[in-house]
Parts: structure tokens; C-alpha cells; sequence
């Protein structure tokens, strides 16, 4: 039986799929296996797995009609046999120390579910980043070395990263836990992350360095507006669902309240335009729903400006085009008072810089006379 076990959907990802092969095949650690689900392939990616296949027996090949990236990851989990399982997106890749230094912390830790770092690697500019978000910085220190759950970070549940490549996870819990991702849905990375955190009291962190590569590209799944955009609604939904099932949500409702806007704001702003009617009728019809409306003036006031000004901007607008020109307005009104302040600050520290040098002049001109006189006085 091996370790650990790697669910990797495929579909047509023909260009990038060799360095995400390669990275697996390539580790430190060798005792594990793939398990590619080939979700209807059209291209070549199906000819290259078995390229794969055919020189290292790790790599496992289940080939399935299309049922997008949930329900070829859902197929994965079912042929699992290793004690830890691991989710990669077939155009990502792995540093190659990445499963050693993975099974080495887990294992040490007995977690449930080890969180890592990870970088974006954007593929027109070819430059890594890395931010709070990707890097875990937002789990406090003391964290280090233990275990933890929910309850010991419900001030930051909606600042960790949710997404399901940056964890490995113990396979017995995701078994016990009887969770699958969400299909036909997007953002299903959201509802699984939430679902299999609040099951567990073993949660810990690897932030030593980044171990996976995140590839951003302009047609991947997250960066599409089309009518799928929509699905955020209902994953929204299943989330305040799941917070409430578990008691939290009173405690965490402030900070729901700014995570639904962030989200709504992340897939408006890629959201192709002829849909954007729609959708701001959309998030009117939800904004009791999500009781938006109790936004506490406080707690806004501690939001980014962009995501305040989305917020309020949904309320005074009835449809798409008026939302989006109020949206505009508010934001550069923020930023045109933003800018004025920092202008009158600055004028303000010249005027002080200003007298500060005339009084400085005035030192050095009395100080020079005083000098003069003391030698009139000796000769």
C-alpha cells in the first residue's frame, strides 16, 4: 500500500501537462501513486498519461466521459489505496521535495489535514508571487508544530486559503467524514474546504516553503465568466448552511458578511458583461438572504475600499449598467477624497519642513554674527 496517494484530473491540458508529470515522477519521496482521471480528454493528454503509465507503474490511468474537474477529482477518491491522499491540478506542479517534506510533518503531527504554502506562477508574465493568502501568514505563530481546528482561528476562517491543492489530507478522515466536491458546480473548492475543516480537530501548517506551483492562465476555470459564474450563489448558500450546522456562524456573521461580498466582487469583476444584469439582479434578490443588510457601519469601515464600495453600490443600483456606473462613481470618489487627504497631509509636513529650515537659517545667521563679534572682541 502505498503512502500517498495523488488524484489527478486531466482534461485537456496537453501543454502543461509533462511538467506536472514530471514533478510527480520526480520526487524525493517515492512511495506513492497517481490515480490521473482522464475527464474526456480531447487533445493529447490522454497519449501522454499513458506515455507516463507505461514507463513508471505510480501512475494510474481511469478514463471517463466529461464530468468536470469535481466529479473527476470524486472519481479519483474512490480508487485511493494510500494513507494520505493529495489533490493536483494537472497544469500545476509540485516542487520535487514537496511529498518528503509533506509526509515528514504529517506524519510527525499525526494531523488530519497538513496546509502548505503555495505560489502563483502567472503564465503570460512568467513571474511566481506569493501573499498572505498563498504563504499561510495569517495563522498565528504559536500554531506552529500542533495541531489546531476551527475554533482556534474563527477570527481568520475566511482568510485561509481554501483551496484543496494545498493540503494533504489523512485518507481514513476524508473517508470517515463521507465528503465529496460538489459537481456540476464551480467554485466547489469552497464548500469542500469548509465541509472537511469543521469535521476535524487535527489541522496543522507546513510554511517552511512553497511546495506548489499554482499556474494562472486566461482560459482556466477560475478566470471564465460565463453562465457558471452563477454556481457562487449556491456555494455561498451551502457555506452560511454549513456555518450554522455547526453553531459558529453568530460568532463568524461580521466576517461572513465581507466574505460574501469578496466573492461576489471576484466574480462580477470576470464576469462577461452581457451577464451582468443578471447578476446584479442576482445578488439583490440574495442580499437579505445573506442578511447584507446588517452589515454592521463598524465592522464595514475595516473592509477595503473596493469591497466597501462594491457593497454599497449594490443597494442604490436597479440594474446592470446603473451598478456599474455607481460602482465607478464611488470608487473614484473614494479615491479622489483618499488623495486630498494625502495631499493636505503632505501639504501640512512642508509647511513644518519649511519653518523648520527658516528657524534653522535664523540659528545659523545668529550663530555666524555671535562668531563675527568674538573676534572683534579679541583683536
Amino acid at each position: 500500500m502505498p503512502q500517498i496517494s495523488v488524484v489527478l484530473p486531466v482534461y485537456n491540458v496537453e501543454e502543461y501537462l509533462r511538467q506536472c508529470l514530471d514533478s510527480l515522477a520526480n520526487q524525493t519521496f517515492e512511495d506513492f501513486e497517481v490515480i490521473c482521471v482522464n475527464d474526456g480528454s480531447g487533445d493529447s493528454s490522454l497519449s501522454i498519461l499513458e506515455e507516463y503509465a507505461s514507463e513508471d507503474e505510480r501512475f494510474k490511468i481511469i478514463s471517463q466521459e466529461n464530468k468536470g474537474l469535481s466529479g473527476a477529482r470524486n472519481t479519483g477518491m474512490n480508487y485511493i489505496k494510500g494513507k494520505y491522499t493529495i489533490f493536483v491540478d494537472s497544469d500545476d506542479w509540485l516542487e520535487l521535495n514537496a511529498l518528503e517534506k509533506l509526509y515528514n510533518k504529517i506524519t510527525a503531527l499525526d494531523s488530519d489535514i497538513l496546509m502548505y504554502k503555495f505560489r502563483f506562477f502567472n503564465q503570460d508574465s512568467e513571474q511566481y508571487s506569493e501573499s498572505v493568502f498563498t504563504n499561510l501568514e495569517v495563522i498565528d505563530a504559536s500554531l506552529e508544530n500542533k495541531n489546531f481546528n476551527y475554533r482556534d482561528v474563527s477570527d481568520i476562517l475566511f482568510k485561509i486559503s481554501h483551496a484543496p491543492f494545498n493540503k494533504l489530507y489523512k485518507t481514513s478522515f476524508l473517508r470517515e467524514a463521507g465528503i465529496k466536491f460538489p459537481e456540476n458546480l464551480n467554485y466547489e473548492d469552497l464548500y469542500f474546504f469548509y465541509m472537511v475543516f469543521f469535521k476535524t480537530e487535527k489541522v496543522s501548517v507546513f510554511r517552511d516553503e512553497s511546495l506548489y506551483n499554482y499556474r494562472i492562465r486566461n482560459n482556466s476555470i477560475s478566470t471564465t465568466g460565463n453562465e457558471r459564474s452563477f454556481d457562487i450563489f449556491e456555494i455561498l448558500d451551502l457555506t452560511q448552511d454549513n456555518l450554522k450546522n455547526v453553531n459558529i456562524y453568530s460568532k463568524v456573521k461580521d466576517d461572513f458578511l465581507m466574505f460574501v461580498i469578496v466573492n461576489l466582487k471576484y466574480v462580477y469583476l470576470r464576469l462577461n458583461e452581457r451577464l451582468r444584469n443578471q447578476y446584479l439582479q442576482k445578488m439583490k434578490e440574495k442580499y437579505e438572504f445573506y442578511s447584507l443588510n446588517q452589515v454592521k457601519k463598524d465592522h464595514l469601515n475595516t473592509w477595503h475600499f473596493d469591497d466597501r464600495v462594491f457593497y454599497q453600490a449594490i443597494a442604490i443600483s436597479s440594474n446592470g449598467i446603473e451598478f456599474e456606473l455607481n460602482y465607478k462613481k464611488l470608487y473614484y470618489e473614494f479615491l479622489a477624497n483618499h488623495y486630498e487627504g494625502v495631499i493636505e497631509q503632505l501639504r501640512n509636513e512642508n509647511q513644518v519642513l519649511a519653518q523648520k529650515n527658516n528657524d534653522l537659517k535664523e540659528q545659523l545667521a545668529n550663530s555666524s554674527i555671535k562668531n563675527k563679534f568674538k573676534k572683534i572682541v579679541k583683536l
